[in-house]
């Protein structure tokens, strides 16, 4: 059986960027199982709540350069390092709830542009992250091995 690796990819024709982005499959938030099986390498994640209609919601879709995804998925589900009460009792509250999914990626530039795209899908009337000012235009592909799609090309 054919095994998609987790990873962004990247073709550039005419000043057009093509971008593949290869989700692992959705994993529980557990944060033994995070240690033991998430690389220490850079790289985006999603991090989503199910409610109690089994409807996944969206908590944050972020990169990890710095201290790679390991770690920034560790403390992203932590709640005894957050200021934010909500959050902080969010994250107490639905601990077995949390799941997340990621993919690896080794260029910085890169990861904002696929972010970018995210974001500008998700979450259009609040984009929080810039694009790397690179390409005059650029596409995203996902692939996602459990059928979880979020961005639509346009």
């Amino acid at each position: 059986m054919y095994k998609m690796e987790a990873r962004i990819t990247k073709e550039v024709i005419n000043n057009e960027a093509y971008y593949t982005l290869v989700w692992t499959p959705l994993k529980p938030a557990d944060k033994y199982k995070i240690v033991r099986e998430v690389p220490a390498v850079s790289g985006i994640f999603e991090l989503y709540r199910m409610d109690e209609e089994k409807h996944l919601n969206l908590l944050t879709a972020t990169h990890a350069w710095y201290g790679g995804l390991r770690s920034n998925i560790r403390e992203a589900i932590d709640p005894s390092n957050k200021t934010d009460p909500e959050l902080k009792k969010l994250l107490e509250d639905e601990e077995e709830n949390l799941y997340f999914r990621y993919s690896c990626c080794d260029s910085f530039k890169d990861m904002l542009d696929v972010i970018w795209f995210l974001h500008s899908s998700y979450f259009d009337e609040d984009i929080r992250v810039e694009h790397s000012n690179r390409y005059e235009e650029f596409f995203l592909d996902e692939k996602s091995p459990d059928k979880i799609f979020w961005a639509e090309d346009e």
